[in-house]
């Protein structure tokens, strides 16, 4: 495979995987939220954004792993393309206004990226007896 189609390829997979880990954790914290009903309703943006940024870095964190190469830049384009499947749908499904957290979203997404592409990359040592 080259490696265009291989990064396409990674990059695709890990948005996907990202974009479920987000559902998962956005399940969990309504399940904590309706159980307990610790959380207060005044948090659920920024903890949207903190799900988005979780989800971001693991989504890096698989496209790295599937390409092998390139962590900075794979885990960046991740959290791009991200980035751009959650805008779209949340433009198609209310006409909510670009705010502050946009932007805020925007670079947790992007860092988020990064950093599960650099995760990625690094190889665990082992120590043996």
């Amino acid at each position: 495979m080259s490696d265009k189609k291989k990064l396409i390829c990674s990059v695709v997979i890990g948005s996907l995987c990202g974009l479920l880990s987000c559902v998962a954790l956005i399940c969990v914290i309504a399940a904590v939220m309706l159980s307990t009903g610790l959380l207060s309703a005044e948090l659920i943006d920024y903890l949207m954004i903190a799900v988005s940024a979780a989800g971001a870095l693991i989504g890096a964190f698989v496209a790295t792993k599937l390409n092998g190469s390139a962590g900075l830049i794979v885990g960046a384009i991740t959290g791009a393309v991200m980035l751009l499947l959650i805008t779209i749908g949340a433009l198609v499904r209310q006409s909510a206004p670009v705010t502050a957290l946009s932007a805020v979203r925007a670079a947790a997404l992007l860092l988020g990226g990064a950093l599960g592409g650099i995760l990625g990359l690094r190889d665990r040592k082992h120590v043996g007896f």
